[in-house]
């Protein structure tokens, strides 16, 4: 981190639960939700009653040495109703959640609850494991394991001689100049 004045680290001067910033991430999610409806469902109903709507559930992705793991909030969504699809290092996240009926007799006075269909879509490097991805749902969070290709160690190369001839063939050198690059080399 920057050598930044403690006043200026979010994290030495509030706690974790009152750190505004926090605060604003959620309401930037929130906020772009909003504009995700607006832009799938331009409709009165939409804007209105978030029965219709579709949602966008909050996910976390951490990295670790060997993995990218990614958690998905879905309550209330059936493990049916999920889609998990991977093409061209693109990996979507679908699925709806259904509106649950309601019972003759009650009246509901207020929704706040989102229902309708959802879609998050991730571009993953090129250096992943795709027939080794794992996934879990369980109490309402989805877990997807994403493993990384274990990088290969640097190697070093001595500086050796070359077998004689190989690089003039390679450069396109012909003879005569493969004989003066050798002359000037005993030279110098």
């Amino acid at each position: 981190m920057a050598n930044f004045p403690s006043l200026f680290r979010p994290s030495a001067f509030w706690s974790r639960s009152e750190n505004p910033f926090r605060e604003l991430n959620r309401l930037q999610r929130e906020m772009e939700r909003v504009f995700d409806e607006m832009g799938s469902n331009w409709r009165e109903e939409a804007l209105v009653s978030p029965r219709s709507a579709g949602f966008t559930p909050a996910c976390d992705v951490e990295e670790t040495d060997h993995h990218y793991v990614m958690s998905f909030d879905l309550p209330g969504i059936k493990k049916e109703d999920i889609r998990i699809e991977l093409s061209n290092h693109t990996l979507r996240v679908s699925g709806e959640r259904h509106e649950e009926h309601e019972e003759k007799g009650r009246q509901r006075t207020q929704i706040e609850r989102s229902y309708g269909s959802f879609s998050r879509s991730f571009t993953l490097p090129e250096t992943i494991k795709a027939d080794q991805i794992e996934t879990e749902y369980a109490d309402g969070v989805l877990r997807i394991a994403v493993p990384k290709v274990e990088s290969s160690k640097a190697q070093r190369i001595p500086i050796g001689e070359a077998r004689p001839g190989l690089f003039q063939k390679l450069l396109g050198h012909k003879k005569e100049e493969a004989g003066k690059v050798k002359t000037s080399e005993k030279v110098a």
